[in-house]
């Protein structure tokens, strides 16, 4: 797994923590938990809590009791136990059961079940089962995919815009006094005609150039069509609308 594979933390709680949770939990003789360290309201680290599994160990008992019931020695039991899944073995020895109540005739209970569970007799998922849960994580797939899309979509709007704030500041800021003041008299009176009277009465010349999302778009539409707008360090301006 790799740095960038889950960029958002619910995806890497439920698809890698809790999961793992889970089956650590359900199959290992240690439990955990975590607990959410928070910054402001992000989530900014997890502290895991390890103990000891006291259930999986009650569980582990029965399942060793359910082989020697079938007439496995103790050893074998354990040693089935511990290196396969519990479901597998509780398949097993349900399996086995309905097998022996409908009569079926079985002379090694103990042998058919070491050999069911090595070789792991369930049942296999359909081939319509197995369309599905491929078309099921296909389109998990897309979803994820479309949400770093759109991450990447949005930071890259991000940092546009503040590149496209500090170009139309320092061109601005890069004029003397009287320059500048003339240049906001000639803005405001192109927002008087072009947009609505409280959007206008937003701009106070400074940075209420790129405080307001329209006024800013309305200055670089300006600008670049009075053709004062061309350059700022030899790096070209931004053309409206693209930047936007």
């Amino acid at each position: 797994m790799g740095a960038d594979d889950y960029p958002f933390y619910k995806d890497l709680r439920v698809r890698v923590v809790d999961r793992a949770r889970r089956e650590i939990n359900a199959k290992t003789d240690l439990a955990f938990d975590y607990e959410e360290i928070k910054t402001g309201r992000k989530v900014t680290a997890l502290r895991f809590l390890i103990t000891k599994n006291a259930r999986t160990d009650t569980r582990l008992a029965r399942l060793v009791a359910r082989l020697k019931s079938h007439g496995m020695a103790e050893d074998a039991a354990r040693a089935l136990v511990q290196d396969h899944e519990p479901e597998l073995v509780e398949w097993a020895t349900a399996d086995l059961a309905r097998r022996l109540k409908g009569k079926e005739k079985i002379d090694n209970p103990a042998g058919w079940l070491r050999k069911a569970i090595a070789e792991d007799w369930r049942p296999q998922p359909t081939l319509f089962a197995q369309e599905q849960a491929h078309a099921r994580e296909t389109e998990r797939d897309a979803d994820r995919e479309r949400e770093e899309l759109e991450a990447k979509t949005a930071n890259r709007r991000k940092a546009d815009s503040v590149r496209e704030k500090a170009v139309l500041m320092a061109f601005i800021e890069g004029h003397p006094d009287d320059e500048r003041q003339a240049l906001e008299q000639s803005f405001r009176d192109h927002l008087a005609g072009a947009v609505p009277a409280i959007v206008a009465a937003r701009f106070k010349g400074g940075k209420s150039w790129c405080a307001d999302p329209m006024i800013r778009r309305e200055a670089l539409a300006y600008l670049n069509g009075q053709g004062k707008f061309k350059t700022m360090g030899g790096q070209q301006a931004p053309h409206h609308p693209k930047w936007l």
